[in-house]
């Protein structure tokens, strides 16, 4: 699980400040594998420190692969610690607080690196990071024909 605290202005221009929660367990992981390894694979192609030129569908796919994982794995942990409730998803989504927090992870990379390396099981994490295009497609294969 990640959780981070984000200072935000709401669309009644007030300054607030939330601690936002995001996990994905073992089966999300694979569902969302084609978008995690699409944010790993920019990611460390954007490590290197120099600023590259980046065409608008690199950006675009980022983006939207980014926005996908945040919104799966965004939710609410309960008190005793048995659920991770992700039933307001699209409450979320409508937020001052989504759009905060997409902004932080599209410009703050090192942010992004912490939410991907924080939202899932350590072991998966090296598995998404090591699949190759033919391990995601097959995997997205799969998925598809259930």
């Amino acid at each position: 699980m990640y959780t981070l605290t984000v200072p935000f202005v709401d669309y009644k221009k007030r300054p607030r400040t939330v601690d936002v929660s995001f996990n994905l367990d073992g089966r999300e992981v694979f569902k969302m594998l084609p978008e995690l390894k699409s944010v790993f694979e920019w990611l460390d192609s954007n490590k290197s420190g120099d600023p590259r030129s980046l065409s608008t569908e690199e950006v675009r796919d980022f983006y939207n692969s980014l926005e996908g994982i945040i919104l799966e794995a965004w939710g609410e942990l309960s008190e005793d610690g048995l659920h991770f409730r992700k039933g307001g998803k699209y409450e979320f989504e409508e937020s001052a607080l989504f759009n905060a927090c997409m902004m932080l992870f599209v410009t703050k990379p090192e942010e992004a690196v912490k939410l991907v390396e924080g939202i899932m099981p350590k072991e998966l994490f090296e598995m998404v990071q090591k699949a190759d295009a033919g391990e995601i497609a097959a995997a997205t294969e799969a998925k598809t024909n259930e």
